[in-house]
């Protein structure tokens, strides 16, 4: 019989923020969301700003990720997720969610008013992305919350 898990690292750019086998994540990637079971075929593709589900002992946690990249290895029934930030929903704060987002538009409106046009690009971009990241730890936050086992 097939091995019912498939062992996960997941590593922020501080440190290892998970490792261990769970039956099943749920992502977003630059193709759309997958669902990754055990024995998944080889696939190397860049994670959005998105949420993550991980299904394991039974349980199913929620997660708010800034974007990142995930390799799967079919052969050793490995999963390495590498993203820039992970919050679990109880690991959210919701009011410094929300500050952060009036925050990054605040910032996207200033970048508008740059004057030289290659920084005002720069500036939109990051204050996108800041935005964006805000936009899902509330929508996970929100979304989520209660929903783990």
């Amino acid at each position: 019989m097939a091995d019912a898990t498939l062992n996960l690292l997941i590593i922020v750019p501080e440190s290892e923020y998970f490792k261990g086998p769970v039956n099943s994540l749920s992502v977003v990637t630059q193709e759309g969301e997958i669902t990754i079971l055990p024995h998944h075929a080889d696939y190397v593709s860049n994670v959005e700003i998105s949420a993550l589900t991980l299904r394991y002992n039974g349980h199913v946690k929620y997660f708010a990720i800034g974007g990142g990249a995930i390799n799967i290895d079919q052969k050793k029934n490995e999963v390495d997720l590498c993203v820039n930030s992970i919050e679990s929903v109880e690991e959210i704060d919701l009011a410094r969610a929300e500050r952060s987002k009036k925050l990054a538009e605040e910032r996207l409106l200033n970048a508008s008013k740059i004057v030289n046009p290659e920084e005002s690009l720069r500036e939109q971009q990051k204050a996108e992305i800041r935005l964006k990241r805000a936009l899902n730890r509330i929508s996970v936050k929100n979304r989520y919350s209660g929903r783990n086992v």
